[in-house]
């Protein structure tokens, strides 16, 4: 058996009357599972819930447009968490329960669309979500990241450039704050606007450092006064270029 014979297998039972809540992030996973899960025939509404830690709301709502899919907005404020904010390893677990909360809400079967690759390294959002019994396909399927890209391809889906929670810029125990949060966004935004694909903008104290791609380094040297700019404009007193750049 294929694995996406095995995918199908997996999703062909489940769900309450057959009925899912996808958790939408708009990467590279859930898209392809959103595209798989249309593509069989499946009655699901995705859901992104925005706890205020995405880098661009409006990116996640054009994919799902582009999808043709049924998809929900819902915000929660996260920083009013008092586990979360304080960051400690276990942010992830107390950020994925409060999504699980929203998600439950509509009253569906809940799939997330982790995959096989993911239980290599320790994620404390998997363990919330086999705590909360939420369904994950991709991993039941052993489908894995790589997988999920070549799949992607033969359906003639995007390949986009990885991205994540914006709590992932500031280092573990360090507060989580909002305003720090939307003056990353501000920066990363920006550099994205220079043609940049993909971007990191760490935080450490009052210093900013800033991870690109290798392949990309020479475009945000390009602009580095405008981007020296916007990150002194955010209250950052020194901004550096991460030599080692950004692995995939």
């Amino acid at each position: 058996m294929s694995k996406l014979d095995r995918l199908e297998e997996v999703l062909k039972d489940a769900g309450k009357g057959g009925e899912f809540v996808l958790a939408f992030s708009g990467g590279l996973d859930s898209t392809f599972l959103a595209y798989f899960l249309k593509k069989i025939g499946k009655d699901f509404v995705a859901v992104t819930v925005d706890t205020g830690l995405l880098p661009d709301p409006e990116i996640i709502k054009d994919s799902a447009k582009e999808l043709g899919i049924d998809h929900k907005v819902v915000k929660r404020d996260l920083f009013k968490d008092r586990d979360f904010v304080e960051n400690s390893y276990e942010r992830c677990y107390f950020c994925k329960k409060e999504i699980i909360q929203v998600l439950r809400e509509f009253d569906r079967e809940i799939i997330d669309a982790s995959n096989y690759s993911d239980l290599k390294d320790y994620r404390a959002g998997i363990i919330a979500l086999t705590e909360e019994g939420v369904l994950t396909p991709l991993v039941e399927a052993l489908i894995t990241k790589e997988d999920v890209i070549k799949f992607s391809k033969e359906f003639g889906l995007p390949i986009k450039a990885p991205d994540s929670c914006l709590a992932t810029r500031i280092p573990v125990d360090t507060r989580i704050e909002e305003g720090i949060i939307d003056s990353i966004r501000n920066v990363e935004n920006t550099i994205k606007h220079f043609g940049i694909t993909l971007v990191r903008a760490r935080v450490h104290e009052n210093i900013l450092r800033i991870q690109v791609m290798e392949s990309e380094m020479e475009y945000l040297l390009k602009n580095r006064d405008a981007i020296v700019r916007i990150a002194k404009k955010e209250g950052f007193d020194y901004i550096g270029l991460d030599l080692d750049s950004y692995r995939t």
